[in-house]
């Protein structure tokens, strides 16, 4: 009882709305005889918020908090411009790691190096090559576009799309932590209501034009979550101390017949 309403205090209501509405329940049930539904039906009343939600969660269930940040997938807007998107493919390719065989072919003669002539159309070209057509459809594309399809197209904003799910059952406001590369902070609070079409999973877009390096779930400890090790992005490593004990040894039969012995 008393998490759920340090929880409906500090996180959900706020504490000056919480505040008046447990003023108003004082007031109205003083000296009476009020059940759980009258404090829920007076806090909603005085405090206009919409809470079955969470009544429902922490009084009317065994449901626990355990949110997990699941995923965080990083998008850019495809420009359509040929020229940008091939040089994007192609570094994109440069960054994946190099096979074995790749590696171990590096520095080996190839017929090529001795018969140039066999070089064809396809040694000059790869498969991120813009040809002229797709120049030229690119420019059609750009003339049939309003102002504003234009300015959206080009936009240069990052897009994260942070995957959550709900593995304790019970839904709770999302509290972010943002560390940024270029140093900055920010905190996001998004309502509970974002669990509304679906309680199990939920994805929440994020549009910046900085780029994230870290996210924590629920930062302040907050929500009750009951497994913090999954509200990091990326993973948080998990430091534990562990204890050197002696090994301990049974004495055989020998053992215990000269111990006797030596006892008589």
């Amino acid at each position: 009882m008393a998490a759920a309403l340090t929880v409906l205090r500090e996180t959900v209501m706020g504490r000056e709305a919480f505040d008046t509405a447990f003023k108003e329940y004082v007031s109205r049930w003083a000296f009476k005889r009020p059940q759980p539904a009258d404090f829920f039906r007076t806090v909603e009343d005085a405090s206009g918020i919409d809470l079955d939600w969470f009544w429902r969660g922490w009084f009317y269930s065994t449901d626990h908090v355990d949110i997990s940040l699941d995923q965080v997938t990083r998008a850019t807007i495809d420009t359509k411009n040929p020229d940008v998107e091939a040089a994007w493919k192609r570094d994109q390719k440069a960054a994946l790691p190099r096979s074995i065989t790749a590696q171990r072919n590096d520095g080996m003669e190839r017929r090529t190096d001795r018969e140039p002539n066999l070089l064809d159309f396809y040694n000059e070209h790869d498969e991120f090559t813009v040809a002229p057509k797709d120049r030229k459809g690119y420019e059609k594309l750009m003339a049939d576009m309003e102002p504003w399809e234009k300015e959206l197209q080009n936009l240069g904003s990052n897009l994260y799309f942070l995957d959550f799910s709900n593995k304790g059952g019970l839904v709770m406001p999302l509290i972010l932590g943002i560390d940024y590369e270029d140093g900055s902070y920010e905190e996001k609070r998004i309502p509970a209501q974002i669990w509304q079409r679906n309680q199990s999973r939920v994805t929440k877009l994020i549009v910046t034009d900085k780029e994230i390096k870290k996210i924590v779930l629920d930062p302040h400890l907050e929500t009750a979550d009951a497994d913090m090790s999954n509200n990091y992005w990326p993973g948080k490593v998990d430091d534990v101390r562990i204890e050197l004990q002696r090994r301990k040894t049974t004495p055989n039969l020998m053992q215990k017949m000269n111990d006797d012995d030596k006892q008589d």
